[in-house]
């Protein structure tokens, strides 16, 4: 039996780069998409997502403000970011240690991407089982005798 398809909500203000990625991602993925911040939120209101992968720079809240909320909301969720601005990568790291997202940097190549969703999801998916396991734990330790 397959493994479920890995859920990925991808975030691009610029129409074509949405299309083409999200044509490129679907042989891998089940994707869905968003041209903004705004309709990203309503998506991840009414669905799961493994990965939230976005665009840093989007007229209204940027890439890494979506990326922050969405963990906030759901701790399990993988983020990736793309940005074509070098210059990120001056602070890149103090995020990064903070496990809030993965980056990829444009120009990139599409199988570059597909293997850092992959990698993102695996993250998340480790996450989620720790998480399930401490609480487990949890509560054979303190739950009822």
């Amino acid at each position: 039996m397959n493994a479920p398809r890995l859920q990925v909500l991808l975030v691009d203000d610029e129409a074509p780069v949405l299309a083409t990625t999200a044509a490129v991602l679907s042989e891998d993925f089940d994707v869905q998409t968003a041209r903004d911040a705004h309709a990203a939120r309503v998506l991840l209101a009414r669905s799961r997502f493994d990965v939230l992968c976005t665009d840093l720079h989007m007229p209204g809240p940027s890439g890494i403000l979506l990326l922050r909320e969405a963990v906030t909301q759901d701790p399990h969720l993988a983020g990736v970011l793309v940005t074509g601005c070098r210059e990120y990568l001056d602070w890149r790291d103090r995020l990064d240690a903070q496990g809030l997202f993965y980056l990829v940097l444009k120009p990139y190549q599409p199988a570059d991407l597909i293997a850092m969703i992959h990698r993102a999801a695996a993250s998340a998916r480790l996450k989620r089982e720790m998480s399930r396991l401490t609480s487990g734990l949890a509560e054979h330790k303190w739950g009822p005798r």
